[in-house]
This record gives structure tokens, sequence and C-alpha cells, in this order.
């Protein structure tokens, strides 16, 4: 449909351009006859997008190469080359060309081009999305997109699987009102998702005939009654016939949404003919336990009944209680009403051949009198972070909302939260999500019911709950110092500035050998009187960091982390073996030693080396062994030998000094 009406005023052609020029956003998605692949927001300005698809032997074909257009003429031609689905869907404007064009040049991504840059047709024409067009069989089709550098280096943005063909999308128009022209019919078409709606297509039949043919209409997008709705304008009708009508929406891609309901309108030489429904009111009885309907009718000619409609939605499902003489100027409704709850009536003029579009609808909430005394029981409140959840149950199966209080401390004034929660459940939940503040501070809470005659209930009892604010501060002043094997770590005292902090946790790593040994963990946690650790459970040769974090009163509640405290835990001095001696017998040497006493001592390591050469581990024995024969000495050769003591955590005391032997 290329015949698109605007009106030349700045308001109603940005409420146009806001329904009208949309897309299914930047996704790849099929159409009709292929799919449209989206590569990626970036203009490909100095680099090129390669697109590659999958064929029936699982290998990757290049089909596509992308750039970014050169000039207007190039992005006209580009909206020129759409597919012939979409082609025939798309209005070419030359002003809208050139706005794109200016983007384009101007910027690097799609998201310049504002209401054109989730469109399919525009991101083609930018130069970031393409279509495969001429696809027949159903299935799933894999595409690799990537970037093709200037210096000729590939890679590769993202792998997509698109199922052909696509799932009709959820749009749908509903009539809401006709106007009858002096030589056109105009249908006005309240869209179900505006977002994704790209144009409409209207069709005729004769009255009866169900033969549905698609005509030229003009397409307006107004606002009519505080509500956006499409204007379909037929200029080919004729006068003194019944027509039926349905109309179709479509998206960018030119996938049809879902038909409208029948529209019967008879083409009078004049509307009035009809008649006119004037001063449509409703009275609630309760008295009566019913509304009273009144109206004015200009009755002229061509009206079987006056017909009812009553729903309790207002864009719900009407149903019709009642069908009354032209003649008839009120109705009494008392069919099945629950007090207190909104019914919405309108009326429409039945000619015989069809019903007209609806008069304007009209509430009526007939008063409820049941009365409501007792409040919800058992209000529980708890908090993790700063989510409060409500647990608590009512006792009137009369019940069908309820509202919830919060006050500021334990006793302060409750204030209504304004979000209803709306349910009949026995027992019932209710999450609450507290402002951020710098100061602790306690909430108060309590529930009242509505039931059906929307009287609220007394409040319950309340429900307090304690909160840090969210902003615990961070703790200063963190260090760390050896105290007879162990680590003592101190650090400000933060609780005393903020009434929040409940305690602190502990956090260490250790590192050996400038390798970390154990990564960053928590090791303690105190009171929130409690501003030092004493850390025993440190190792000799390590370096330790620290850091201190304010807890509040759940896991969820914390603070940031303070900054590190580190210390270098050297640690006593490893002793070495003693009395070391190389004595040379027959066809060995035989190594003598004295061990420390030691409780940590592991094994020791003997190590032997010839004249300029490097020595080699020739055995470790266990922590009580002290002589070693080396009974692969060679005859002749003077060798040196030396130990060194394994201790526990991987420590080594420094070898000892080299003896050496021959046999």
């Amino acid at each position: 449909m290329k015949s698109i009406i605007i009106r030349k005023t700045g308001i109603l052609l940005a409420m146009m351009l806001t329904l009208h020029i949309t897309a299914t956003g930047s996704e790849s998605k099929a159409y009709q006859t292929g799919i449209f692949v989206f590569c990626g927001k970036e203009i490909p300005k100095s680099f090129s997008y390669i697109i590659e698809k999958k064929t029936g032997t699982n290998t990757w074909k290049p089909v596509a190469e992308l750039k970014a257009p050169e000039s207007e003429a190039a992005c006209k031609a580009s909206l020129m080359q759409l597919p012939a689905v979409i082609e025939a869907v798309t209005p070419v404007s030359q002003s809208t060309i050139a706005f794109v064009w200016e983007k384009i040049k101007k910027s690097v991504t799609v998201d310049s081009l504002h209401i054109y840059s989730t469109d399919p047709r525009y991101q083609y024409v930018a130069g970031t999305g393409w279509f495969d067009d001429g696809i027949r069989e159903s299935g799933n089709y894999s595409y690799r997109i990537k970037r093709l550098n200037k210096n000729g280096t590939l890679s590769q943005i993202s792998e997509i699987s698109v199922p052909f063909p696509a799932k009709q999308p959820e749009l749908k128009a509903a009539p809401v009102r006709f106007k009858l022209n002096e030589n056109s019919i105009s249908i006005s078409y309240e869209v179900s998702n505006p977002a994704l709606t790209s144009g409409i297509e209207l069709y005729r039949s004769a009255y009866l005939t169900n033969n549905f043919q698609k005509v030229p209409a003009k397409l307006l997008y107004t606002r009519q009654k505080d509500k956006m709705v499409a204007v379909l304008t037929d200029e080919t009708a004729t006068k003194g016939l019944t027509y039926s009508y349905r109309a179709q929406p479509y998206d960018a891609l030119a996938n049809k949404g879902f038909m409208s309901d029948t529209l019967n309108i008879y083409f009078v030489a004049k509307a009035a003919d009809i008649g006119l429904i004037t001063k449509f009111q409703a009275f609630p009885q309760p008295e009566k336990a019913g509304n009273l309907l009144q109206w004015e009718f200009d009755y002229r000619m061509n009206v079987n009944t006056i017909d009812i409609y009553r729903c309790e939605e207002y864009d719900g499902k009407y149903e019709l209680i009642a069908s009354v003489s032209p003649k008839t100027r009120e109705y009494f409704d008392g069919k099945s009403i629950t007090p207190s709850r909104v019914n919405y009536y309108y009326i429409a003029i039945n000619t015989g051949v069809g019903s007209s579009l609806p008069s304007p609808r009209v509430p009526a909430i007939l008063e409820g009198k049941k009365p409501n005394n007792i409040p919800p029981q058992d209000l529980v409140a708890t908090r993790t972070g700063n989510v409060v959840t409500l647990k608590f149950r009512s006792v009137d199966s009369d019940t069908r909302a309820f509202y919830i209080y919060r006050g500021d401390g334990y006793t302060a004034p409750l204030e209504q939260l304004p979000r209803m929660l709306l349910s009949d459940s026995a027992e019932l939940t209710y999450n609450d999500t507290l402002p951020s503040t710098m100061n602790a501070a306690v909430y108060s809470y309590a529930v009242a019911s509505v039931n059906s005659s929307y009287n609220i209930s007394p409040k319950s009892k309340r429900a307090n709950v304690t909160y840090s604010g969210g902003h615990l501060p961070v703790p200063n002043d963190v260090n760390a110092m050896m105290s007879n094997n162990a680590v003592l770590l101190t650090w400000s005292d933060a609780a005393k500035t903020h009434s929040g902090v409940t305690g602190y946790r502990i956090f260490r790593k250790a590192e050996y050998n400038n390798q970390i040994e154990t990564p960053e963990q928590v090791i303690a946690e105190t009171g929130f009187s409690n501003n030092s650790l004493i850390d025993s459970l440190v190792i000799p040769a390590r370096y330790y960091t620290y850091r201190v974090q304010c807890m509040g009163e759940d896991t969820a509640d914390t603070g940031s982390l303070s900054q590190q405290a580190g210390i270098l835990y050297k640690g006593d001095r490893l002793l070495q073996p003693g009395n070391v001696t190389a004595i040379p017998s027959d066809k060995k040497i035989i190594l003598k030693w004295t061990l420390p006493v030691a409780d940590n001592l592991l094994s020791a390591l003997i190590y032997r080396s010839v004249e300029n050469g490097e020595p080699i581990l020739l055995k470790e024995t266990d922590a009580k062994t002290e002589f070693f024969e080396d009974t692969a000495a060679a005859s002749g050769t003077m060798y040196y030998y030396f130990i060194v003591l394994k201790y526990k955590h991987n420590l080594t005391s420094t070898p000892t000094d080299a003896v050496g032997a021959k046999w």
C-alpha cells in the first residue's frame, strides 16, 4: 500500500511516524519469500560485513558483502531494489531518503536514523542488513556474519539460525467507528501493536457474498477520543450498496497479521438517514440492584432494533444483553450485576443488514453495601537486601484486593503504597523495594483488605524491619602487623559512624614466590563491636593482603570493600643439618649428617655435582634418616655434596656447605 496521507501538522506527522515507520526490530527474521539477516548496528564505513550461508553439505558459502552507501542516489537505489513483496508495501519518499543519507554520512551506527533505525528496509540501505530472497523450502537457515577490515583481517561477529517461514506476527486491527463521507467511507481501526505495524490492507466484499478483494485505500494515522487509530478511506464505494469490510495489518517485512472482524456498512446517501443516538447515559439504582440506561434517538429509516451491549472491561469482549425497538428510549439492566464493579455499556444500531459501529461507551458502578470489618491476619515482614517480603492471611472470602501501608519508624504514620495487590487468595505475598538512603532506618508495615463492595477493612497489626539504607560505610585505616607468629589486623570503628553496621567481614589473599597461592576469600566475620582480628592461620614466606567489609542485618546488605593492607610473613630461619661429612669407601661414598629437632621437618634433599658441573638431586630421604651411600659414584672422580632440609608448607632451608670425596 503505497498511498499514505499525512496532514501537514507537526504533531500529527510525529504521531504518524511513530506508528507507521516501524519494524520488527534489530533482528534477523523471515518474510514471505526469504530471510532478512541483520549484521549489526555499526554502519560499515571503514570495513565491510561478510555474510556466509550454510549449504546442504554443511559448508559455509559467502553470499554477500555489505558496505555503507556512498551517496544519496545509492540509498535510493537500495530502496528501489527491495524484494518484490516488501517493495510493494514500501513508500518511496525523497525527503525520507535525504534524511537517512544525512544521518548515515555523519554517524557510525544505525541508531542515528532515529525512527528508521529498527526498520529492516533502512538497515539494508545503511549496509547493516541483507535480504536473502527466493527461499522456498521450510526449515532453519544458518548464517555467519564476519567483519572484513581494510587491512584484510577477518573476524567473526555472530552466527545465527533463522526459521522459515516466519510465524504470523501478533498484529491485529479492530474496527472502532466509521464515517460516511460524501463520496467515500472512512473506517477507524485500533491497532493492537503499533510499534510493529507498518501498514494495513483493506479488503471489501459485497454484503453476504463473502468474496473479499483488496481495495486501494488511503491510510491516515490520527487521534480519536484520546486514542491513536488508523483511518482507512475507501474512495471506490458506490452509494446505496451494502459492503462488508475486513482489514489486515502487516509489519515492515510485509508479514501479515490477523484479519479483523467483518464490518458491514450500508453506504447511504446521507449518514443521518440511519438515525443518530445522543445523550446515552447510565444511572445506578442500588435500591433495584441494577442500572438504568437512557438515550435519545432521532429515528429516520433502515433501523430494525437498538442492540445493547455490556462488559466489565472497557476494552473487553462485550455481550449483547438486549435488543429493543427503535422507538425505545430506556432500558433497565438488572441481570447478574456485581456491586461496586464497573459495567460498561454501548448501543449499536441494527439496520437489518448489519450493525453500526458502537456508540460512546458509558460506565456505571452499582453501589455495594457489604461491610468489611476484619483486617488481614498474621502479617510477617522479612528483608533481603532492599527488598521486603510481606506475607499475610486473608480471613474474608469476599476479598478482592489489598492495600499495603508503610511508615518510617515503629510508630510513624502509615502511608498507602501506590500499587494495589489484586488477589482473592487466602495466603498472600507482597514485595516492597526500599529506597536507598545514607542512614539506617526502621520501616513499619500494615495491610488492609478491599471487598467486592469496595469497602476497606481496618489495618492489620504492624510488622517491622530494619535496613541500613544500602550505603554502609567503608572501613578505613586497615592495618596488618605481625604478632607472635600471627597477623594482627585492625581497622576503623565504622559502627560508630553508621548504626546499620552489625558486623565486619574479612577477606584474605595469599601469594608465594610472586604467584597467587590462595585467591581472595572470606576468612572470618566479627561483630560490630570488634574492629580487629588475629589471623593465626598464616604460613611463613607468604605475602598476605587483607580487606574488610561492613555487614548489615542480612547477607545481601553489605558495603564496599576497603583498601588492601599487606604484610610479608618471613617466619623463623629454617635450620640446616649439622656435621655433614663425605667418607670414601669401597666402590661408594658414604654421607653422614645430623638432623635438627623440628616438628615440621619432612625430608632431606641430597645434591651432588662434579667440578664445574650442575648439581643434581640424588635422593630425598625421610625425616629420620641421617646417612646415605652413593653407590653410583665413579672411581677416581671428585664429587661434591650438599644437603637441603624440606619443611611443611613447601619451605626449604638454605643448602649446607659442600663437602667433597672420591674413591
